[in-house]
């Protein structure tokens, strides 16, 4: 469930074309329970940087740069996070074994 979670959230932040798509995709991400620490912490740090100006018909080109950088390590860390996950089922397929079989998807 994590993996698929982390893969739908790297499609959104590669889809994410506007600031209210990158705050809201950010803000989910906050909230989520199965996220990293460090995931979280990229995320609420583009929550933070967008969350005064998100409902105001314009902000500065240095907060918005600012939140773009922002958002682009925290797509980079839901990069490396979906590619941990790829690589560990590719060289440890014992760890989705037991639940082959059992009428259960695999975790």
């Amino acid at each position: 469930m994590q993996q698929q979670t982390y893969r739908q959230w790297q499609i959104a932040a590669q889809n994410a074309t506007s600031f209210r798509a990158k705050f809201n995709l950010a803000a989910e991400i906050v909230k989520s329970e199965i996220s990293s620490r460090e995931i979280r912490r990229a995320a609420r740090r583009v929550v933070r940087t967008l969350e005064t100006v998100i409902d105001l018909p314009i902000a500065s080109a240095e907060l918005l740069r600012k939140a773009h950088e922002r958002f682009g390590a925290l797509t980079e860390l839901l990069l490396s996070a979906t590619d941990l996950t790829a690589s560990n089922e590719k060289n440890y397929p014992e760890l989705l074994t037991p639940c082959i079989g059992r009428g259960s998807e695999p975790v």
